[in-house]
């Protein structure tokens, strides 16, 4: 979480002041190779300075002199202090990053998670079991707040990461006399991210998301993505004075398919099968109105803020002279034309933006106009060149056996020098490891090999194996991969069977396994690069669910005839057929019967 620091310290240029508090925001646009747009925003929010004596629950939080609730939201602070949390991150992630094409993720992967929801949290307390219980506290709180279901989070899917807690405190805060600092994370690989989870987000930031750029977001145009990932990050900051400071940080980051997004504009939201004169086909090859070889998406592009986003930015969050709005644009200025186009309802404004010789272009919000920044090219491919990742990963499940299978994660380093890396991995407990059975192969120019000697490539490493229904198998290695080289690593696991109760509705669907979690540290402790390999899908053996529901019919059928006939038995009289014809015409209604027939036989008479 150091690094987590250290970003913000770098990305912090402009902001507003309020009294001892600060805020600031940046919208950041990059065109992708093949018509993809990366669009990122974040938010900063910084509370004024309170005394550190702020936390002890003996104190009486009414006397403090003044409140440092003023820009940063006090529907959250609250939770944070009542759980003793010193650092809070949390993840809500949709989607695959294409490290190949994208290249590295935006800050360096240090704000993005793995697929659905992740929490992490360093609390102080005086132990343990006093920890696990503001985590429990912490993660219901948040369910709540953000509409998600981290209330579900509990003992067996929560680990205690090793290596990461080594620099998760550089002397930012302080415990106090008889506290620890515990580190807690936890993963909710299944968890759907969604427009609920969107609005107690805009509503932690001072402007609400009616100004700023973050009038931009849009629930429907965020999800409409390749990729989406939001983040809110909560850190302390204590001075040596005793004066603390709480950070937010949120940010909001997506892959827009242009072309899919003016397709959609175009037909009105609704998507319809392309008409035959709109083909764009090869002419080259063969065509005609039965088949047609499609080209590729075209190369000249006109778009807007609007176009991706149904709106445009409603001037700065502030009204003043704080540049605190601005918007980044990182292009290739030989082949895209930036415009910015001011709008009010007297006037409306266009100008050019020029990078200047450079690549990247700020333009800062102050005038209280909606801002609409508008981009033309006649080669949408040439766009400033992807930074590659330091490593690539890949994470799969082997064996189609009901009751075992194995593990396999491949490790591509393309780089010309070794990269050294901590590998993270939390596994729920129905999925039992051996590690008796790892196997390590190192591919490089020469061949493929088999390591016998695990300690070459194997640095260090973190087990914990797993409790049932208790605690996940908490697994860490800290690896080296030589240059231009690919090591992949495997081992074996049991499946459990699980009870009745514990399968999920969708039982047949699977397992959702959460990701891996990949750390490279390059040089500087505080630098880095951190990212997440997808989620795994496991097939448990599954009972037919469907058979009690028919033991339960067929058991009350046969109950239900069962019990009828003795009932008929107990209750009715058996008489013959002369005993029921006889008992019958002393009745009533047999009496009334015959009366009436009497006199119309006797009326009949008279009238003949």
């Amino acid at each position: 979480m150091s690094v987590v620091r250290a970003c913000l310290i770098v990305i912090s240029c402009f902001s507003f002041v309020y009294g001892d508090a600060s805020y600031q925001e940046t919208l950041n646009l990059r065109p992708l190779p093949r018509n993809k747009l990366l669009s990122t925003f974040d938010f900063k929010v910084q509370s004024q300075p309170f005394d550190s004596s702020y936390y002890d629950d003996t104190n009486d939080h009414q006397t403090l002199k003044k409140s440092h609730y003023t820009l940063f939201p006090s529907s959250l602070g609250p939770i944070i202090e009542s759980t003793n949390t010193r650092e809070l991150s949390l993840r809500f992630t949709q989607g695959w990053w294409d490290a190949q094409s994208w290249g590295k993720l935006p800050y360096e992967g240090w704000f993005s998670g793995g697929t659905g929801v992740e929490v992490v949290a360093l609390i102080e307390a005086p132990s343990i079991s006093v920890a696990r219980k503001h985590w429990s506290k912490l993660t219901k709180s948040l369910s709540g707040f953000f509409c998600a279901s981290l209330n579900f989070i509990d003992n067996d899917i929560t680990t205690f990461p090793k290596y990461a807690i080594q620099d998760a405190n550089t002397g930012q805060y302080e415990p106090e006399f008889g506290n620890k600092l515990y580190l807690l994370r936890a993963a909710l690989p299944s968890e759907p991210i969604c427009t609920e989870n969107l609005t107690p987000f805009l509503k932690l930031l001072p402007t609400g998301g009616k100004a700023g750029i973050s009038s931009l977001l849009d629930g429907h145009k965020v999800f409409d993505s390749l990729w989406h990932g939001m983040s809110v990050d909560i850190f302390t900051e204590c001075s040596d004075k005793g004066n603390c400071k709480l950070n937010l940080y949120q940010t909001v980051s997506q892959v827009i398919d242009i072309v899919r997004s003016l397709r959609k504009k175009e037909e009105g939201g609704i998507p319809k099968p392309t008409a035959g004169e709109k083909l764009r086909c090869d002419t080259s090859k063969e065509y005609n109105i039965w088949q047609c070889f499609p080209l590729s998406d075209p190369i000249e592009l006109q778009w807007n803020l609007e176009t991706l986003y149904g709106r445009t930015i409603r001037g700065p969050a502030f009204e003043g002279d704080q540049e605190v709005s601005r918007v980044k644009i990182d292009y290739e200025p030989s082949a895209w034309n930036v415009t910015l186009q001011k709008e009010s309802p007297t006037f409306v404004a266009t100008r050019f933006l020029d990078s200047h010789g450079s690549n990247v272009i700020v333009e800062p919000i102050v005038e209280p106009h909606d801002y609409n920044f508008k981009f033309s090219t006649t080669n949408s491919s040439n766009v400033v060149p992807i930074e590659p990742p330091p490593l690539y990963v890949s994470r799969s499940l082997s064996g189609y056996s009901l009751d075992k299978g194995g593990l396999r994660v491949v490790f591509t380093n393309p780089r010309i020098e070794d990269v050294e890396f901590t590998y993270f991995e939390s596994l729920p407990w129905f999925m039992r490891l051996y590690l008796s059975t790892l196997d390590v192969t190192l591919k490089n120019s020469t061949g493929i090999y088999d390591v016998k000697d695990h300690s070459q490539f194997i640095k260090s490493r973190y087990y914990k194996p797993a409790v049932d229904r208790e605690r996940p198998s908490h697994l860490e290695f800290v690896f080296n991969v030589p240059a231009l080289s690919t090591l992949a690593v495997s081992y074996d696991f049991d499946k459990s069977l699980l009870l009745y109760r514990e399968y999920p509705p969708d039982a047949n669907h699977g397992f959702d396994i959460e990701p891996a979690v990949i750390r490279i540290n390059e040089g500087d402790h505080r630098g880095g690069y951190e990212f997440r390999t997808t989620s795994l899908l496991l097939t448990l053996p599954t009972p037919d669910f469907s058979m009690p529901y028919n033991v339960i019919i067929l058991t009350c059928t046969v109950l239900s005839l069962a019990f009828g006939t003795m009932f008929n038995l107990l209750t009715k009289k058996t008489v013959t057929e002369e005993e029921f014809e006889l008992a019958s015409s002393d009745t009533k209604l047999a009496k009334l019967k015959r009366s009436i027939l009497t006199k119309v036989n006797k009326f009949k008479t008279k009238v003949e």
